[in-house]
């Protein structure tokens, strides 16, 4: 929530949360003042201050229009490329010689106020403006039914009974958004409205334009680029961007080009999700590809009742055996990659394997295996148990973790009192499997660390650097050696200018292609059940690997180990990173005695 006060006549806004943006100052404002030419003189000697009107330009051209307004004061709200709320509040002042300046204060957030959501405010920025419902969705290009419901959140989120309070509150706190939605002349005569540097679009040309291009084929795509696993949902979306930029280039699908709704969530945080969702649910997309979160089952509750698929990567075996349970009300439910249950067997058989060819030997028979509190979370435990006693293992289990902010110096006390020769981190997101093993090397043991996918994300080895060497990870679903995978690389570094990671950027972009053919198969976007029927029967061959979910569980599966093409289905990889690179191990590497003793084993004493 925004906050403001009277300090010397002018109102001193503060917001309770910090940027997390690294060219943001840490200070929650940036001050600056502008001639009537705009230009703009920070007041502060802090380079990054300087830096940020640079950036963000346009804050100068409001500033003339402001000048040239002859308006005193006003307040605005400006959100960045990073989608960080920016509070700006301007006020005309001359100097000492008589000359008209302008101050500018720019108060940052990385949360909204009120808890409202992009298109939230832009319906409360033209009602604020006075206009109805049907011109706000005229401008929006929406449905009268979707501005209803908007409205009515907005209410209830701002605390107002009526249009008029809600409208009141918009200018008071300068909840009015720069550039103005459907143009600049929608928000005059307020002062707000004058500063809007695009060409005013009149409503009646705006829908003339409309009618002449296809509509858009939607994708939502919820991410979680500031909050959890932030580094990987980066990755999944620079991924969808080009599979989206690629077919667009080919002419689209039916006609129509294809569009991505990205919106920033935090999965570690069940209602921020779940806002998400509701937001693209109510946006009317097409489809929603998604990774992974912690209200993975309320996902699939909302997108059974709306109907539209629902292609997700949350490698769970419990969402799949919902899908078996109710076939019909799950329908459009897919998740693109095999289950976690295939993680903890395949450790103690990698075990085995290195134990084997005399790559490894371990100073003791004790495994430690280290997993978060999460009900839905299954590495087939009974199986490892089973499989660990055959071979002399003796287990301890470590599972009474949160989900996040973990305390791994006191799992660093209870690892010291195992003393184990291997330890399975059953954690996905990076941050934590980062600071396990920052915690681990200051004390090491002669345990192999393995993990699960979360080192495929190259924030991982960047954050790590040599730190990371040694490391041993595995992930149900990766980019195999393909040519289909040479393809996606090159295009991926000539898009972006790095590599992908190894694992859920080639989904990301897979998931992209399947809408796509199921789209071309069905001619038609908006009916979902045939379009579930052509994802669930249509194979597809992509970067991770075949896609065939005509399954119970409308999901794909691992191959057996001895599969002479992986790349038919999923293959379980697993990759040591080495010398700053990724290492396969496994699958066939193995043989080729690939595995490099860990670093920290010469580090014991």
């Amino acid at each position: 929530m925004w906050e403001g006060s009277q300090l010397g006549g002018i109102l001193d806004w503060r917001c309770d949360v910090k940027s997390t943006k690294a060219d943001v100052p840490a200070q929650t404002y940036i001050s600056a003042t502008v001639t009537r030419d705009g230009a703009i003189n920070v007041t502060s000697t802090d380079a990054d201050q300087a830096n940020f009107f640079e950036e963000n330009a346009i804050l100068a051209a409001h500033a003339r229009r402001f000048l040239a307004s002859g308006r005193t004061t006003v307040r605005y709200t400006f959100i960045d490329d990073a989608e960080l709320w920016h509070l700006v509040s301007m006020h005309a002042l001359p100097d000492a010689f008589g000359k008209e300046m302008g101050r500018i204060q720019v108060h940052v957030s990385t949360s909204s106020p009120f808890g409202l959501t992009l298109r939230e405010l832009d319906v409360l920025t033209l009602i604020a403006a006075g206009h109805a419902n049907q011109h706000v969705a005229d401008c929006l290009d929406i449905k009268l039914r979707t501005v209803t419901t908007h409205v009515e959140h907005i209410l209830v989120k701002l605390g107002r009974l009526t249009r008029t309070a809600a409208a009141t509150l918009a200018v008071d706190y300068g909840l009015l958004r720069l550039p103005t939605p459907g143009g600049g002349r929608n928000l005059q005569p307020l002062t707000a409205g004058l500063l809007d540097v695009e060409e005013p679009v009149s409503p009646v040309s705006r829908r003339r334009a409309v009618a002449n291009r296809p509509k858009p084929i939607t994708i939502g795509t919820p991410l979680s680029l500031k909050g959890l696993a932030a580094s990987d949902a980066r990755e999944m979306m620079m991924s969808a961007r080009l599979a989206v930029s690629e077919i667009n280039a080919a002419g689209g699908v039916l006609g129509r080009p294809l569009e991505l709704h990205e919106v920033s969530c935090d999965i570690g945080d069940p209602g921020s999700v779940l806002r998400a969702v509701d937001y693209l649910i109510d946006q009317e997309v097409d489809a929603i590809a998604s990774g992974y979160s912690v209200a993975e089952i309320q996902i699939q509750d909302r997108m059974a009742d709306y109907g539209a698929p629902y292609l997700h990567c949350a490698t769970m075996e419990a969402m799949v055996e919902r899908v078996r349970q109710e076939p019909d009300r799950l329908s459009n439910i897919f998740q693109i990659c095999p289950s976690d249950t295939g993680y903890g067997p395949r450790f103690i058989q990698f075990l085995d394997q290195l134990e084997a060819s005399r790559q490894w030997t371990p100073h003791n028979r004790r495994i430690a295996i280290i997993q978060p509190k999460w009900s839905q979370m299954d590495i087939g435990i009974d199986r490892v148990e089973a499989m660990a006693e055959r071979r002399g293992f003796k287990l301890d289990v470590i599972n009474d973790l949160p989900v996040k902010n973990i305390d791994w110096t006191d799992v660093q006390r209870r690892l010291h009192n195992i003393d184990p020769c291997a330890v399975f981190l059953a954690y996905y997101f990076p941050e934590e499997n980062i600071a396990f093993l920052r915690n681990y090397l200051a004390d090491p043991g002669q345990a192999l660390i393995y993990t699960l996918y979360g080192p495929s994300i190259p924030a991982y080895r960047e954050e790590l650097g040599a730190a990371a060497n040694g490391v041993i990870w595995a992930t149900t679903t990766g980019r195999a050696d393909t040519i289909a995978n040479t393809n996606f690389e090159r295009a991926y570094r000539n898009m972006h200018g790095r590599d992908p990671g190894h694992s859920h950027a080639g989904l990301a972009y897979d998931r992209v292609h399947l809408l796509a053919r199921a789209w071309h198969e069905t001619g038609d976007p908006r009916g979902f059940r045939l379009v579930s029927d052509a994802l669930r029967k249509v194979p597809y061959r992509g970067v991770n690997g075949m896609y065939f979910m005509d399954n119970a569980g409308q999901s794909v599966s691992s191959p057996d180990l001895s599969s002479v093409d992986p790349s038919l289905s999923h293959p379980h990889l697993i990759f040591q990173i080495q010398n700053g690179r990724q290492q396969l191990l496994s699958p066939s590497a193995i043989e080729d005695r690939n595995f490099l003793v860990p670093p920290w084993f010469g580090a014991v004493a």
